[in-house]
């Protein structure tokens, strides 16, 4: 996931907030039961993203919607300034808080990622300050 400061920048001017995309998601589950989506392009993930979700992020307290199994886990990634492109995992509140005090935008994504059927899906997406 590169790191665009130029959009970041952008919405951070215009004062965007939390952005909650759990509507979509449960659009996508609903095509997924249909047959309209393909389960296995609803599965397609990064590699490093499974990796983190393996290693380091923890679990989310519930079951996969797609394989029912406890492997549900919540990856935070943080992107802004002197981060890098591929932005900051973050594993913990005490660091995301931390990075929410330093000088500039950030701006946190948090992606529910089933690390058994590889299930991923974009939550929610929220400035730090």
């Amino acid at each position: 996931m590169p790191y665009h400061p130029g959009l970041a920048s952008e919405d951070a001017e215009a004062g965007f907030g939390e952005v909650d995309y759990r509507l979509q998601r449960r659009r996508l589950l609903r095509d997924i039961e249909r047959g309209i989506v393909n389960r296995d392009e609803a599965c397609e993930i990064h590699p490093e993203l499974l990796r983190v979700a393996r290693n380091a992020a923890p679990h989310m307290g519930g079951s996969c919607p797609l394989c029912n199994e406890d492997e549900l886990r919540l990856v935070a990634y943080v992107f802004g300034p002197r981060l890098g492109p591929g932005g900051k995992c973050v594993v913990s509140d005490h660091e995301l808080q931390r990075i929410g005090r330093r000088q500039g935008h950030f701006v946190s994504y948090e992606v529910e990622v089933c690390t058994k059927c590889r299930w991923n899906y974009l939550l929610r997406r929220y400035p730090l300050h």
